[in-house]
């Protein structure tokens, strides 16, 4: 399982096809974050308790595990990118 994360053993390509898939979803899930945060907030301005109750508290649980997927998805693409400049970086010695 340890020689899974470490990046040095992939290809190149593949690095950099993980990255942009890192890049894209990270983006997209951020734009619908913005969307459903204030579809959520509206709801609880409007209706108050009842909002919370209908299924405010499970939307807002909801933001919060997107919002942990989204750091995890950036970590990734920072780490990728990390690797990819390290090789980048070594080729020109």
């Amino acid at each position: 399982m340890k020689d899974l994360f470490r990046l040095s053993r992939y290809h190149w390509l593949f690095l950099f096809l993980v990255m942009a898939f890192c890049a894209f979803a990270t983006a997209f899930l951020s734009f619908q974050l913005i969307n459903i945060a204030m579809a959520n907030l509206e709801l609880i301005a409007t209706h108050g308790l009842m909002g919370i109750v209908d299924g405010g508290l499970l939307q807002f649980l909801s933001i919060v595990t997107k919002g942990l997927l989204i750091v995890t998805l950036y970590f990734c693409f920072k780490g990728m990118e990390a690797e990819l400049l390290q090789r980048w970086r070594r080729i020109d010695r």
